[in-house]
């Protein structure tokens, strides 16, 4: 085989791999659509490194018990009406409004979020498929018409028909030509046999044209930096402090939740009748798992602290602990009592 030949055959392999996952991730983006779901394309990256800018995240709808600390909520913003506000739940205060978050941002955001504001929790990121979104919003013409040309490209590549695409052997150039009479059976197998291009084209069409508008139509979510301010000339040395409001909720397993109040800590640990059974817990956590290890009984209960961390030999733990209960010979997990 030729080596342009070879060439030519690696980059249709290629473009059709492109468009196979743009095509994939257009539908991740969508699918969860017909279940209800909400897709939102990013737009700022207060919520980097988890979610960047251009991602997609798909919410789900969920009841007001299931809006945990640490958890990802899309919801109608309080400081602007026509945006949504992704960002993560810090805090829930005593009258039960959501504390929000950007994991990029200094300080948690200045207006509580209310619970019927809440739209879902978000469940499935998918990435780079709302970088279209943006740029079209932010009128950046460069890369979403060089992004634009290069899937065109590789569109006509991959339908690209080529010799070792045509299951039919070639014309023997020795064998006398021989006229059939055209009859609608034999225009009805002349559509059957031509149409496999054109069918190819057709779905990739359709495909790429569903792609885009579930890209076009994912709401856009406004993550806005928390305004911080700052007293000039002050210093205010940090204080430590332990969690408080411990709670205990039952989500498949135990999962401890709490509230904290002071200064940004290094993480939490979570302990279980003064043990470590967890630790290196993010400092925007408000909730975490308790870890089935084997060492729980049925008949016994154990009670769950959380500690404050900021370094090896700086911390501090919670006077209150919630109760959890073992599980039957190491079967099941840790419950809420």
């Amino acid at each position: 085989m030729p080596a342009s030949r070879v060439l030519l055959v690696a980059a249709v392999a290629a473009a059709r791999a492109v468009v196979t996952l743009a095509l994939a991730l257009g539908f991740w983006a969508a699918a969860p659509v017909a279940l209800g779901w909400l897709p939102t394309t990013v737009m700022t990256a207060s919520m980097t490194p988890a979610i960047e800018v251009g991602d997609v995240v798909v919410s789900r709808p969920m009841p007001p018990d299931a809006l945990l600390p640490g958890r990802v909520v899309l919801a109608d913003d309080p400081d602007w009406s026509d945006r949504l506000r992704l960002h993560r739940i810090a805090v829930i205060d005593v009258d039960g409004a959501l504390i929000t978050k950007g994991d990029a941002n200094p300080s948690a955001d200045s207006s509580p979020l209310h619970p019927d504001a809440v739209r879902g929790v978000g469940v499935l990121r998918v990435p780079w498929v709302g970088l279209p979104v943006v740029w079209v919003k932010t009128a950046d013409v460069v890369p979403l018409g060089a992004v634009t040309v290069g899937f065109a490209l590789c569109l006509l590549l991959a339908l690209r028909r080529g010799d070792d695409d045509d299951p039919r052997p070639p014309a023997d150039p020795d064998e006398p030509h021989r006229s059939l009479p055209v009859t609608r059976r034999s225009l009805r197998a002349q559509r059957r046999r031509a149409p496999a291009r054109v069918r190819i084209g057709r779905a990739f069409g359709l495909a790429s044209s569903l792609a885009v508008t579930a890209a076009l139509g994912a709401t856009p979510a406004w993550a806005a930096l928390a305004d911080v301010t700052a007293a000039p000339g002050s210093i205010v040395a940090a204080t430590l402090s332990p969690p408080t409001r411990l709670g205990c909720v039952n989500d498949g397993g135990a999962v401890v939740t709490w509230a904290y109040d002071g200064s940004e800590p290094r993480g939490f640990d979570l302990l279980v009748n003064g043990r470590v059974v967890a630790s290196g817990i993010p400092p925007w956590a408000r909730a975490a798992r308790v870890p089935n290890d084997g060492s729980y009984s049925l008949f016994r209960t154990d009670r769950v602290t959380v500690r404050t961390t900021a370094g090896q030999a700086w911390s501090a733990e919670s006077s209150a602990s919630v109760p959890v209960g073992g599980v039957f010979l190491g079967f099941g997990r840790p419950f809420c009592r």
